[in-house]
């Protein structure tokens, strides 16, 4: 977990301003040469709208790319798991998860200002103006959201942006009555709609994966036995594959490839439901009261598959709604709760460094099987 002093905190804002103001005058100066004399409309193929969520993501996914490299280092008796190659892919699922965030979110809201100011138009200044704000805002809250991330906020993250992903593939999808089939007909299209289904999905899934990383740093650092790094390492994994099967289910529409779509889906319940089993042993300091809402929720989605078959009930998309929305909103608890079981281990003391790498007060590393503690030992 990264906590900025108040030094870093005012070197973080005074950065965020200045990449906002870099956002601002970029995306204006881009916005003043497409519109060019025509005016434009707020929202639609061509527009303003258009202009500044595709600005905005790509300026928000290097505003994170940017702050994740300038964030704090953790101390050395707080190491970081995983090596380069792992820190490369949380640092790439960050910025897509931004960018998608900002490209969506600003369609929806372009799209709001256009209802409400129907027949308005925007000629080059004003869309350079509008646009830049729209870019500065993205700039400076993606650098920021980076150099402060933690457990948290990636959690918090993770919900915003699944939830824009589906309303936004719900909102636009061609056939108002897809609901008919199976919440995966929303991928099926070849529209908008489909692309934002099966782009949130695959996006999610790297970024959970990279909330395995978040999530278990501090209990790998603790743990001081090879059982207890074990469990962490299985419970790490167990995230790790439901990552892994939210982005198959998007990468494998269900009118192409049926089976692998529903294996990627069917696989993902077992995960989690082997993860609610097993948390008890995996994580014994995580709260009782969590270990029996993840069995409450199981035991939610049991029903709900019964009500579907055999008895009939409600339709498929119903069952795949209850159980999506019960296995992230778990995911996300999940990652809170350890968030939590870190602080306080945090609070209770920093974790002991290995045998290898301790050192007595005259600098002299431990050999194995001693135990230096202080001077005088």
């Amino acid at each position: 977990m990264i906590i900025l002093n108040q030094h870093d905190a005012v070197t973080a804002e005074s950065r965020a301003l200045i990449i906002g103001s870099a956002g601002f005058l970029l995306l204006g100066v881009v916005a003043f040469l497409l519109v060019g004399r025509e005016p434009v409309a707020l929202s639609g193929r061509g527009s303003a709208g258009d202009i500044a969520a595709l600005g905005t993501a790509f300026l928000g996914a290097a505003a994170v790319v940017v702050g994740s490299l300038q964030r704090l280092r953790p101390e050395p008796s707080r190491p970081a798991a995983g090596g380069r190659t792992r820190h490369n892919i949380d640092i790439a699922a960050l910025a897509l998860a931004h960018a998608c965030i900002f490209l969506l979110g600003w369609l929806a809201l372009f799209s709001i200002f256009q209802r409400a100011f129907v027949g308005a138009v925007l000629y080059s200044l004003a869309a350079a103006i509008l646009v830049g704000v729209t870019g500065a805002i993205s700039a400076y809250i993606a650098y920021l959201s980076a150099v402060t991330m933690n457990a948290y906020r990636l959690a918090a993250l993770l919900a915003v942006f699944l939830v824009t992903g589906v309303l936004t593939s719900m909102l636009t999808a061609e056939d108002p009555q897809w609901w008919q089939e199976n919440l995966s007909a929303l991928g099926t299209s070849s529209d908008v709609s489909g692309a934002a289904f099966n782009v949130t999905l695959i996006v999610a899934g790297v970024v959970v994966t990279t909330l395995a990383g978040y999530s278990t740093r501090t209990l790998e650092a603790t743990a001081d036995t090879a059982p207890s790094r074990r469990r962490v390492r299985q419970l790490e994994g167990g995230i790790i594959l439901i990552g892994i099967l939210l982005a198959c289910v998007g990468l494998f529409p269900v009118d192409e490839l049926f089976w692998l779509h529903t294996a990627a889906a069917s696989g993902m319940v077992v995960v989690f439901g082997t993860l609610i089993v097993r948390m008890r042993s995996l994580v014994p300091s995580i709260p009782a009261t969590f270990n029996v809402l993840g069995l409450v929720f199981l035991a939610v989605i049991a029903f709900a598959v019964v009500m579907y078959f055999p008895v009939g009930y409600y339709n498929l998309t119903a069952v795949e709604l209850i159980a999506a929305s019960l296995v992230f909103a778990w995911l996300i608890v999940l990652i809170r709760n350890l968030a939590a079981v870190d602080a306080d281990q945090l609070a209770a003391g920093p974790p002991a460094l290995p045998l290898s790498q301790r050192t007595d007060t005259a600098g002299n590393t431990a050999a194995p099987g001693t135990d230096r503690t202080a001077a005088g030992s």
